[in-house]
């Protein structure tokens, strides 16, 4: 049946054959299902394969140290039943840039070099449950193609994989399906006896979802794939009766799980900490060992309402210690908030160059209601002087719920000097608070320079308080055009889209203006409205102009503040963008920390559990095994 499938699917395949193949245990693809392909391939004109798998961090995270070691531990020899031979090979030994366009989040990276080479590009997933995703099978096996893509979603590198490196064959060994809460990391095994074959790993994956009983959109990379890419097209060849017997994550379970992992060190440890320890694996660390003890009975016992609740209760309290922590981060402490890597998000081709040319004059009659209204006096908070080295002028008013200002500073630096290191189409990205994004040419003038461009930016939450909140941070894609002339630069940018919804609005200018003996003048302009939270969805402060004003007043200021800093900051050389880069997964676990979470979370359980049972095994002590002379109560601990 596996034969006719491939026939039916790819009949002639030729050249050399790469096989990105999941190795990772406890949960790797058959070898039997591996070597069986390896000779279909062969049988279908291929001159050689190869079967290529890369160690992720979690592999790492897991004890493992090779390629080579996990394909031995996976059952692999190197010759197919058949006899013929076959080579496992590292595709993290060899990278190449990846040649992609410029919006594409892979632009600038290293992509493995025998992939992007391959004639015949082929995924073997495995069909496995997953607490994070609710299943997992060739995307996930995917992401392996490259090196980790530091500060990127997973779902926007494996999106931009399928539409730019993509195989031209996706099979899925569900002969053997590990089911479960989380099946990719605790074996569970459930004889399913199934092969998905199809020419589009999205659709390969689409249809393991089916067979699962699941929504295939539970799974935050199909559903980026879906969503940028569509609806898969072509046939997939079986029954697509869904599996009888199959146990998988609670949505409650899946929402923790992933409210947690947002901070990255912890998820690392709950998925190091479920299952194991993996054969093959070195030794582990000892209170990754403890944890592990803690966390894998109650992720095997989840099907059990008890174990459900517990279960749940553990992650839930990890997940607000994260989010507690994470908001916090926002305003007060900054240099802990990860910087991030993204796509552009649209197609700017798709936008005439008439629709760039014209941003002048969608955007004057903004300009000429400050204007006008500015000489009026008739804006409800002006403060400052228009001019004068490092003065400041902040004007605004409300138009259709949204914020329409005005805001600039003098700087003190000679025109010429001051746009020769500072340029006025990287202007977005100079602001406050940005977190990353991606800038795209469109086109350019005689010498070089950009005319039109298309931007996508992040920047973290506007007030920055409402992290606390659950704030998201603001995502905006934008078309933009650049003007220049002998004593005046302007950037102008119109919103087409935000993908997080965090914005209606964020329309703007930024303008560089020669005040000869005076300096440089710096002006924002600008219409914007945001999404507030969920948590503020209730709250109308249109209601209460008395406290919005100020509110919006403060914001702005401090906002545009340290975005004028930012530029003096930038013309003088000086590093000013917040964030840290995101971890590249080479940083040890973060067992400790973990471990005094759990410890919260025991003491919740302690405080709801009638039989007052510990997580640890042990019974919870009512009594101190010694007071000291100082009045100090020891209890004693697990070792």
């Amino acid at each position: 049946m596996f034969a006719q499938a491939l026939e039916a699917i790819a009949p002639a395949l030729r050249g050399r054959a790469v096989v990105l193949t999941r190795l990772s245990q406890p949960t790797p693809v058959s070898a039997a299902v591996i070597e069986e392909l390896v000779d279909l391939l062969f049988e279908s004109g291929c001159d050689d394969v190869l079967v290529a798998a890369a160690l992720s961090i979690r592999d790492r995270d897991r004890g493992h140290r090779s390629v080579e070691a996990l394909a031995h531990t996976a059952g692999l020899t190197g010759r197919s039943r058949r006899g013929r031979p076959y080579e496992v090979v590292d595709l993290g030994a060899s990278t190449a840039p990846a040649s992609v366009p410029d919006t594409s989040v892979l632009s600038g990276r290293s992509v493995s070099s025998g992939w992007a080479d391959a004639d015949v590009r082929v995924v073997l997933g495995r069909s496995v449950t997953s607490l994070a995703d609710g299943y997992d099978g060739c995307l996930a096996t995917l992401l392996a193609a490259l090196p980790e893509v530091v500060g990127a979603d997973p779902a926007d590198v494996v999106t931009d994989l399928l539409e730019h490196l993509p195989p031209a064959l996706a099979v899925i060994d569900a002969t053997v399906t590990s089911h479960g809460a989380d099946g990719r990391h605790a074996l569970r095994e459930l004889a399913t006896e199934s092969l998905i074959v199809a020419n589009d790993a999205l659709l390969a994956d689409s249809t393991l979802a089916t067979l699962l009983g699941q929504d295939r959109a539970g799974s935050r990379l199909v559903e980026r794939a879906l969503r940028v890419l569509g609806e898969p097209l072509g046939p997939v060849v079986g029954d697509l009766t869904p599996f009888t017997g199959v146990t998988r994550s609670h949505p409650l379970l899946v929402h923790a799980f992933r409210r947690a992992g947002v901070e990255r060190s912890v998820e690392r440890v709950l998925s190091a900490a479920v299952g194991g320890p993996d054969k093959g694996a070195g030794p582990s660390d000892p209170v990754l060992a403890g944890i592990r003890r803690v966390l894998t009975p109650l992720v095997e016992a989840a099907d059990e309402p008890a174990g459900h609740v517990a279960l749940l209760g553990l992650l839930t309290t990890v997940a607000s210690v994260v989010d507690q922590t994470h908001g916090w981060s926002v305003p007060l402490a900054k240099d802990r908030v990860s910087q991030v890597e993204v796509p552009l998000g649209f197609d700017p081709g798709s936008f005439g160059a008439d629709e760039y040319d014209s941003l002048p004059a969608f955007f004057a009659p903004f300009e000429q209601m400050l204007v006008g209204l500015r000489s009026l006096e008739q804006l409800p908070n002006t403060s400052g002087a228009a001019s004068g080295v490092g003065s400041e002028a902040m004007h605004w008013r409300m138009l259709d719920g949204a914020v329409v200002f005005e805001t600039s500073r003098v700087i003190a630096a000679d025109f010429g000097q001051f746009v020769a290191r500072v340029d006025v189409a990287a202007g977005i990205s100079l602001m406050a608070d940005y977190l990353g994004g991606r800038r795209v040419a469109v086109s350019v003038d005689d010498e070089g320079r950009v005319v039109r461009q298309a931007e996508r930016n992040l920047y973290l939450p506007q007030p920055n308080y409402l992290a606390i909140w659950g704030g998201e941070p603001i995502d905006v894609c934008k078309i933009e055009l650049v003007e220049r002339a002998d004593t005046e630069q302007r950037l102008l940018w119109r919103t087409i889209d935000s993908l997080n919804g965090s914005a209606k609005w964020d329309d703007g200018s930024l303008t560089f203006t020669d005040l000869g003996t005076e300096g440089t003048r710096v002006t924002v302009r600008g219409r914007q409205l945001f999404t507030l939270p969920p948590a503020w969805s209730g709250i109308d402060l249109d209601l209460v102009p008395e406290l919005k004003a100020p509110l919006v007043e403060d914001a702005y200021r401090r906002f545009f503040t340290a975005t004028f800093d930012n530029l003096e900051a930038c013309f003088e050389g000086r590093p000013f963008r917040i964030g840290r880069l995101a971890p590249t997964g080479d940083e040890p676990l973060a067992t400790e920390s973990l471990h005094q979470l759990l410890g919260v979370a025991q003491s919740w359980l302690d405080e709801t559990s009638t039989d007052r049972t510990s997580l640890f095994g042990q019974p919870q002590r009512e009594e101190p095994d010694e007071i000291d002379l100082h009045g100090f109560s020891h209890f004693g601990g697990t070792r």
